[in-house]
């Protein structure tokens, strides 16, 4: 990838030019200075995912002009103390860096839109910091990592499955009324409410992650030896797997590339997730950013739909498109043993497939009805 110099994009001296030699020997980077570290760190991020890559890019490029134009202290001097500060600074950010020009070099971005709160949101840059300072350590670029100490909210372990990111057995099905809702609206257009369907479709079918659905397109679909076809996934952890089209599925994405004149299932790039309007008349595919700004558009006309007010109204307005996953793998566990699952859903153990194996609690409610002294 192509990474503007650290020094260039913050217009600042390096405060690391000069090194001790005999420390350089002992760096397996080969990195002479921060920008240098930056780019083999991003690097490395790249070959997980461009959403990996985006999150890491954002968050370290605004530590480092924190750390440059506040601090004035390179990556090397960077101790558990200024890692505190920087989450303070982060959480009670300045009027100055909400703005334009925080980056000479980048005059017209704006780093920050709001301080960040509390709980997940500093945890998830936490997560980041970790990461990076491990990334240093590790390649003896510097001699500890100071975010190993960093203390995080708790919110992930302390929520455990207490907070359902899926949609449960009413909630699934109001969405569904939605997708008809949403076809019959005045205020939506035909090929409008057709293209939610078709994400909807791909996203529930087969359980895909946003960046899965964002960086794939029918050029991944191929027959398989038995007349039927399988999408090739290239997925988190750069792990491939293939997840078959089932019939229904199949009869969905040839009716809706009909709309654009194409043909059957495979041979081009038209993309699993297609953007509304063509760009120079070609049909582009929406970005990770992109997706999550059409879901939660739908997630609000799922919200508006209901009841004012109610508890299932505010839900679906907080939901994320990983709920989609959630619910398919959720609804998958009635029918598949779980190793077969943890294969569909590209996980590693089946620790992590295991969540998707809900108690139903009116199950559990009639077990227990009697249960009292």
């Amino acid at each position: 990838m192509s990474l503007p110099a650290l020094s260039e994009l913050l217009r600042l001296p390096h405060p690391d030019h000069q090194y001790d030699l005999s420390s350089l020997s002992t760096d397996m980077t080969g990195a002479v200075n921060d920008s240098e570290i930056l780019t083999l760190f991003l690097n490395k991020s790249a070959a997980r995912s461009s959403e990996t890559l985006r999150r890491y890019e954002r968050e370290i490029l605004r530590f480092s002009a924190w750390l440059y134009q506040d601090m004035g202290l390179n990556y090397k001097e960077v101790r558990l103390k200024h890692l505190q500060m920087y989450l303070h600074h982060v959480q009670n950010l300045p009027d100055r860096w909400l703005k334009k020009g925080v980056l000479p070099g980048q005059p017209e971005r704006i780093l920050f839109k709001t301080s960040i709160k509390p709980g997940k949101s500093t945890d998830q840059i936490i997560d980041v910091l970790s990461s990076f300072f491990s990334f240093l350590e590790k390649n003896r670029y510097t001699l500890g990592n100071p975010a190993v100490s960093l203390i995080r909210s708790g919110e992930k372990l302390a929520r455990g499955t207490s907070t359902i990111r899926f949609f449960h057995e009413g909630e699934w099905q109001h969405l569904l009324n939605c997708l008809e809702l949403h076809r019959q609206s005045e205020h939506v257009s035909e090929s409008e409410s057709a293209r939610t369907r078709y994400i909807i479709m791909l996203g529930y079918s087969l359980a895909l992650r946003e960046s899965e659905l964002t960086g794939h397109s029918c050029n991944d679909i191929h027959p398989d030896s038995e007349g039927g076809y399988f999408l090739s996934i290239l997925g988190k952890g750069r792990k491939r797997r293939q997840l078959p089209l089932n019939n229904k599925l199949i009869e969905e994405i040839k009716i809706f590339r009909q709309r654009f004149h194409y043909e059957g299932l495979l041979g081009n790039d038209f993309p699993l997730a297609p953007r509304a309007r063509r760009i120079q008349g070609k049909i582009g595919g929406l970005s990770s950013r992109g997706l999550r700004f059409w879901w939660q558009n739908f997630m609000d006309f799922c919200g508006g739909a209901d009841n004012p007010g109610c508890q299932r109204a505010s839900r679906f307005k907080t939901m994320p498109f990983h709920a989609l996953r959630h619910t398919a793998l959720t609804h998958l566990a009635h029918q598949m043993d779980i190793e077969d699952l943890a294969i569909f859903a590209g996980h590693d153990s089946i620790n992590t497939t295991s969540q998707y194996y809900h108690t139903e609690a009116r199950r559990l409610r009639k077990m227990t009805e009697n249960h009292y002294l």
